[in-house]
């Protein structure tokens, strides 16, 4: 069976018709669009032009060189595609300034395009926080000065800023990686001079790519 003939089966059930049906829209005979349903028989190029003129379609796209949209494999609702997401400009936090770490919009040259409402983004670096987070992710930060104990935030500790999951202490904060390979940091004045809880995620976009030294696809092990 020929590319010519799957189109054209496909675009007759799409249109739920017979056959005959089809060939009265297409102004041919039944036995012909059996024929070429059946791949025995091929239509001219002239003729194959004309069935995707009526048909509103290019001829390529008859001939099964362009994969149309498929109405009947809508995507699923949680999926959006780039012309119904709603990007917002915001700054990125790469390093933080030395000293206290003021958030401000304007001292940040970076801006990405947020796919959510949020303040700023920060870029992931390192594996302390998988699986939820990988070394490249782009995180989007909503603004809030604390969080409950065991939720993930952005946190300033001097002139660094580091994602953690953290928990409130008497003296300060531990911050705890989700990766068990990592200690817990202990966030207190006699170790910083300047702690500040900065947000909390609200979402992230991920680049995925191969990793040719152990074969990992970020996201994803193969």
């Amino acid at each position: 069976m020929s590319r010519f003939s799957e189109a054209l089966r496909r675009i007759r059930f799409e249109k739920h018709m017979t056959q005959e049906e089809f060939a009265a829209l297409l102004g041919t005979t039944k036995q012909n669009i059996s024929r070429y349903e059946q791949g025995t028989v091929s239509p001219k190029i002239s003729t194959a032009q004309a069935i995707a003129d009526k048909l509103g379609i290019s001829l390529s796209e008859l001939n099964g060189e362009d994969e149309p949209a498929r109405p009947d494999r809508p995507l699923p609702v949680n999926v959006h595609t780039p012309d119904t997401m709603h990007f917002q400009r915001v700054p990125k936090i790469g390093a933080v300034a030395a000293g206290k770490p003021v958030y401000a919009p304007e001292d940040y040259g970076v801006y990405v395009n947020s796919p959510v409402k949020c303040d700023a983004a920060v870029d992931v670096r390192g594996d302390s926080m998988i699986p939820g987070y990988l070394d490249g992710d782009v995180v989007y930060v909503r603004q809030q000065p604390d969080v409950l104990d065991g939720q993930v935030a952005i946190v300033f500790l001097d002139d660094e800023a580091v994602i953690k999951r953290v928990y409130h202490d008497p003296d300060g904060l531990t911050l705890l990686s989700d990766n068990p390979a990592y200690e817990p940091i202990r966030a207190t004045s006699a170790e910083y001079d300047y702690i500040s809880v900065f947000g909390v995620p609200v979402g992230f976009t991920r680049m995925y790519q191969t990793d040719p030294l152990n074969k990992i696809h970020k996201g994803f092990k193969r």
